[in-house]
């Protein structure tokens, strides 16, 4: 092979996987974007999204929130696919399935990539596993009595609360406690003073002298 060849295919080699690392840290900080408000649209519509799903949840059952969302989209894909059809027949164009890009996009997930993420699925699963066994057999009688007293306020919590609500709450905290902890972040976490800065003035002068 050439050695220009060689070089231009490694360096577009490298190119590539620059590009899917920071591919991979954009979405690795996407979330954390999103609940510091960085993109005030993008995460109020996460936020809307999120609280109009768990509110027809606590409305409705699961069932009926996943027919109605899936029924929504085919009454938009249907009426999309409509439109374009009467669209070209009185352009008399051919331009296609509207979809045509969408649908020959390959969605199929590498056996690799699954047996990556099922790798790692066992690993925490194995580990709780094992946690809860240690637990419930009581390895450690302080840490057992511990998860019953959990447990046990638990109880009050279900009486009080339900899944769903303690979700929306849960939604709720997550979307303003970020925001609120970074402007007020200097009055939680004062600048903390060194031993000579808080000496008085007159032992700091007796040094400098």
């Amino acid at each position: 092979m050439d050695p220009m060849t060689q070089s231009t295919q490694i360096s577009s080699s490298q190119g590539l996987a620059d590009g899917q690392n920071s591919a991979a840290k954009e979405s690795k900080l996407s979330v954390k974007d999103l609940i510091h408000w960085r993109d005030p649209k993008k995460s109020g519509l996460v936020f809307g999204l999120s609280m109009l799903l768990l509110l027809s949840l606590a409305a409705f059952s699961v069932i009926s929130v996943v027919s109605y969302l899936l029924l929504a989209l085919l009454c938009v894909t249907i009426t999309f696919r409509i439109y374009k059809s009467v669209v070209q027949a009185v352009q008399k164009s051919n331009d296609g399935h509207p979809f045509k890009s969408l649908i020959e996009k390959d969605v199929s997930i590498p056996p690799e990539t699954f047996r990556k993420h099922v790798d790692a699925s066992l690993t925490y699963i194995n580990r709780a596993l094992k946690q809860m066994s240690r637990l419930f057999l009581v390895e450690d009688l302080v840490d057992s009595l511990k998860l019953a007293v959990v447990m046990w306020l638990l109880t009050y919590v279900g009486a009080v609360f339900n899944g769903i609500t303690i979700l929306i709450l849960a939604d709720i905290l997550l979307f303003a406690v970020p925001p609120i902890y970074e402007k007020n972040k200097v009055r939680i976490h004062p600048p903390q003073q060194s031993c000579w800065e808080k000496l008085p003035g007159a032992v700091k002068r007796s040094k400098t002298e």
